[in-house]
């Protein structure tokens, strides 16, 4: 039996990913869980999995794109200790000239207006308690340039997100921070690696720590910044890379010993 130390996180995207790596780390660490995910075949059984190792977990399906699912959610579980806005949909490469610009209204609904609502309605009910956390997922794609740009138009946004959240939100005791994981070798990375879309040379041998982040260690990372060690920090996007950003830029400038 996990003790319980009396919090509970919404995740959102808890199914699969970075998500489910966040669902069970706060779960092991004793916060009462609520996954919020539009894929109820595989989220279900990943709660009845946490709460048969004695933790408290409940799956909710929520479709990110429709508001009144998400105004739902935060009238059902008002002001939770933390948010946790993992879901998102990803993009293939593809250039500005050539993209369906449906895919790219559906990321944005999805990534950015999806997690803006949600930060939305539980931050009001978080301010009104006076406490809360709240960590959206940004990702290296808002940082650098990347070939798929709806989807790192929309973690841009989340980062700017996260800033006004934090200076709007952080009088009423509440604090947003936000993460941006690098090359993380979710079971999406290791299908397209297995399919040939990804080159897992290329992304290895452009990090400091010549490896692929793993999900657990980014849940490791939200689960410190939605804690008291925390108290302190707000309005920052901290990225999780194994030290992508640092070395592929010091190996594309001309002076190298």
């Amino acid at each position: 039996m996990i003790k319980s130390d009396g919090r509970t996180a919404v995740v959102t995207g808890g199914a699969s990913g970075i998500g489910e790596a966040v669902l069970r780390r706060f779960a092991e660490a004793g916060w009462r869980t609520i996954s919020a995910d539009i894929d109820a075949k595989r989220g279900v059984p990943i709660v009845d999995e946490i709460t048969r190792a004695g933790a408290d977990s409940l799956f909710i399906r929520v479709d990110m794109a429709e508001e009144k699912e998400i105004t739902a959610l935060a009238e059902r579980f008002g002001a939770v200790d933390a948010l946790i806005n993992s879901a998102g949909l990803l993009q293939n490469a593809v250039r500005v000239l050539d993209m369906d610009i449906a895919e790219f209204d559906r990321i944005q609904a999805v990534n950015v207006r999806g997690t803006l609502l949600a930060a939305r309605h539980f931050g009001k009910a978080m301010c009104a308690r006076g406490s809360g956390s709240i960590v959206n997922l940004c990702s290296l794609t808002g940082i650098r340039p990347s070939a798929q740009p709806a989807y790192a138009m929309g973690k841009a946004s989340l980062d700017m997100l996260t800033q006004i959240l934090a200076a709007e939100l952080g009088p009423h005791g509440v604090r947003v921070n936000a993460v941006a994981p690098g090359y993380t070798l979710t079971p999406a990375m290791q299908a397209r690696i297995d399919s040939g879309a990804r080159d897992p040379k290329r992304v290895t041998d452009n990090s400091a720590l010549g490896r692929f982040v793993a999900p657990r260690e980014v849940a490791d990372a939200i689960l410190f910044l939605c804690s008291d060690m925390a108290a302190a920090i707000t309005g920052v996007t901290l990225p999780i890379d194994c030290g992508w950003l640092a070395t592929s830029a010091y190996k594309s400038y001309a002076a190298q010993p």
